[in-house]
């Protein structure tokens, strides 16, 4: 078997690095070798772990030369990992222009992923930056990857042979824990994620289902503003903002919820929306990504059509008063349960790759 060499931007937090670890274990049988590049990544058992060292700057100078010495040393440490007939592969490395360039060099096969646009979160400088950063290395790649067809076909992406579905997976296929009157975010605290139109949404629905309480998980730009809108609202006895939690913390409550609410503006193959659903939690969310291709309206899942707060607050009500929740929740975990295990995923790559 060939060896294979994985890419990453400078880690900035502990989740790049989960889904990194998860796409390790995918793709573990079908290599003699593993090599990841990065920074700040923790040891495992799947991989040989080069760090490389990053430090980020607040000068914008400081931060573009930072960032060039970082790519001239992942340039040297790949150098000496890749031999030609290895797969070179782009995981969260949308900045990775000199690694790019080396693999080129090289003769390496060369996959690199798509996930949902920043560019439609916000209209940012830095944001459009991304987006053409993407654009231009996905253009060199031999092979465009994504987690799932929508998020290619959104970007104008046809699908064909250079388009590789290269999916993750659950790890906890969750318990059977009795549902209390809950609802649940968890995401990115970002405009993209609509997070206080969720707020103000469930607020409004809070008014007519006095019973039902809103656990908010995630931290992010936003989440001063949100504690601000909470307690404007003097909603902090039925809106809880949690903060960024571990997964052994988040599974203390997350099993509970009867829902999972997640608008947003643009989005991959979220595992927030999987691991929901693998505890029969299915989800209230926005028709983008990965999403269209997982979520059947009313039948694992609902889709939320607008994410004002109004369309929210209204959607929360249908969802919650239909007598077709408990049916969802399981046809949620279902899904699951038949697309998205390890096996799955590790099967679906090689059925991907031509292995």
């Amino acid at each position: 078997m060939a060896d294979a060499v994985v890419f990453m931007n400078p880690v900035p937090s502990k989740a790049p690095q989960i889904s990194a670890f998860k796409f390790l274990k995918v793709i573990l049988p079908c290599f003699s070798k593993i090599s990841i590049i990065s920074s700040s990544l923790d040891k495992t058992d799947d991989a040989q772990v080069i760090n490389v060292k990053y430090k980020k700057q607040s000068n914008k100078i400081l931060r573009i030369l930072n960032f060039i010495l970082f790519q001239l040393k992942v340039f040297l440490k790949g150098a000496k990992t890749l031999k030609k007939g290895d797969y070179a592969f782009f995981w969260v490395g949308d900045k990775m222009f000199l690694p790019m360039l080396l693999c080129k060099l090289k003769g390496v096969k060369t996959y690199f992923f798509l996930y949902g646009m920043t560019s439609l979160e916000n209209d940012s400088k830095k944001a459009q930056n991304t987006k053409k950063s993407q654009d231009f290395l996905a253009s060199k790649a031999d092979f465009i990857c994504a987690e799932s067809e929508s998020v290619l076909t959104d970007r104008g992406i046809k699908l064909s042979e250079k388009t590789k579905i290269i999916h993750l997976y659950v790890d906890n296929l969750g318990d059977n824990s009795i549902k209390e009157n809950k609802i649940g975010m968890l995401c990115r605290l970002a405009h993209g994620k609509c997070v206080l139109e969720s707020i103000d949404g469930f607020f409004e629905f809070h008014k007519t289902h006095p019973e039902f309480k809103l656990d908010i998980v995630g931290d992010g730009l936003l989440y001063d503003d949100c504690k601000k809108r909470i307690k404007e609202l003097s909603a902090q006895s039925c809106i809880t903002l949690h903060g960024w939690l571990l997964h052994d913390e988040l599974f203390k409550f997350m099993p509970k919820w009867k829902l999972l609410l997640f608008p947003t503006k643009t989005e991959g193959m979220p595992n927030s929306v999987l691991e929901s659903m693998s505890m029969a939690i299915p989800a209230l969310a926005s028709p983008v990504g990965g999403l269209k291709d997982i979520i059947v309206d009313k039948k694992n899942g609902y889709v939320l059509e607008n994410d004002d707060a109004l369309t929210i607050a209204r959607s929360l009500t249908k969802v919650i008063e239909s007598d077709t929740l408990e049916v969802v929740s399981k046809n949620a975990k279902a899904t699951v349960e038949e697309k998205f295990t390890l096996s799955k995923a590790q099967e679906n790559f090689k059925s991907q790759m031509g292995f």
